[in-house]
């Protein structure tokens, strides 16, 4: 039996519940002034809200007991039915990369985070083997390289073939490879240019996280330049000239500038709209998201020689979306406009416009082992 409103009438709910019916919702206080339409949208947040739209121009909604066709306001004790299919049908999970570049002797990927670069110890999906499966007929099968962190995103190469990555690992190794990383980290960078270098070693206990140490650990050589400041934010430009794990990670955090999503070093967890924008306001009984919710370290750019040809390729990777999207909500807060302007600063020159070009690094041993994970 569906529940009337003169059921809540001397004490509607305080929070919107469910009666009876997944289908069947009782208005509470928590959605109160809000229409139709967007309490449905509240309700059933994964579904596609032209779906929205389409129930209640067919006639598939209800208020108290009465068919409506367009939206209107709600009160608290209202009941809402809606006879329609509710749940949200399945997507295919879209692949966690896209080929880049590829040539004879290897391929370039853009990574998503979250996703391990090779196989971990959890044997949860990793990039190589899902490559590897989904090029069953291939001649060669995708080779392990260099690694890029499994919470990071960007550009990652893999060899086809042994004498590919045999080429590739000794130009890794001997640092003829040019890595280019964006990150966006708290705090105002005080040097507009600077090279960080120190001895990094690997902390004990269960959980991977790096350290500095006085002696008896590997060299960890980065370049860091300001690219563009934000209202307590910066985006920095960071090349690695080693392949150190989380040498990107630790050197910012040692600068006091942890990355967004780093909760290893200390870095801001998640990202809310609500901490960058003053006077923010979310509508009621609305569950705010975050704006990014994983580190914000992305790969763009990897120039290197092709074994297959041997001229230099460079590899580019846009930056995803929801840092675009993050950088886009940044900029409006700082007031500044979003057309050239703001294009112009993420574009990380190389050769003659190289702007590392007068920063001298040190004389370093080649590294003969496969690199670690870079950032």
């Amino acid at each position: 039996m569906v529940p009337r409103p003169d059921d809540f009438a001397e004490a509607p709910p305080t929070e919107t519940v469910e009666m009876g019916s997944p289908r069947c919702l009782v208005v509470g206080l928590d959605c109160r002034s809000m229409n139709l339409y967007r309490f449905l949208r509240v309700r059933f947040p994964r579904l596609p809200r032209s779906r929205f739209h389409r129930w209640i121009a067919d006639g598939q909604v209800r208020v108290n007991g009465a068919a409506v066709i367009d939206s209107r306001p709600l009160r608290a004790g209202d009941v809402v039915e809606v006879d329609a299919e509710v749940e949200s049908t399945p997507r295919r999970a879209p692949r966690p990369w896209k080929i880049l570049y590829e040539d004879e002797s290897m391929l370039a990927v853009e990574k998503s985070a979250g996703v391990a670069a090779a196989p971990e110890r959890s044997r949860k999906p990793d990039l190589l083997t899902l490559l590897r499966e989904a090029r069953p007929s291939a001649t060669e099968v995708p080779k392990l390289v260099h690694r890029l962190d499994k919470h990071a995103s960007g550009v990652v190469v893999y060899a086809l073939g042994r004498a590919a990555k045999q080429a590739l690992v000794k130009d890794f190794a001997e640092r003829r490879v040019t890595k280019d990383y964006l990150a966006l980290v708290s705090g105002h960078l005080q040097e507009a240019l600077s090279l960080q270098r120190s001895q990094v070693a690997a902390s004990s206990g269960r959980r991977v996280r790096m350290r500095v140490v006085p002696h008896g650990g590997k060299d960890a050589v980065t370049l860091v330049r300001r690219a563009f400041e934000f209202t307590g934010f910066t985006v920095v430009h960071a090349r690695p000239i080693t392949g150190r794990t989380h040498q990107i990670r630790l050197h910012l955090h040692a600068l006091g500038n942890s990355i967004v999503g780093d909760d290893v070093y200390h870095g801001v967890r998640q990202l809310f709209l609500s901490q960058i924008k003053a006077g923010y306001r979310r509508s009621r009984g609305e569950v705010e998201r975050p704006l990014l919710d994983r580190l914000a370290l992305h790969a763009t750019r990897l120039r290197l020689r092709s074994p297959a040809t041997g001229n230099d390729v460079v590899i580019e990777s846009p930056l995803p979306r929801d840092i675009q999207t993050t950088l886009r909500q940044l900029q409006k807060t700082a007031g500044l406009r979003p057309a050239e302007e703001f294009r112009q600063w993420s574009k990380l020159p190389l050769g003659e416009d190289d702007p590392f070009a007068e920063v001298t690094t040190p004389d370093l041993t080649p590294d003969l082992e496969l690199e670690e994970p870079q950032s």
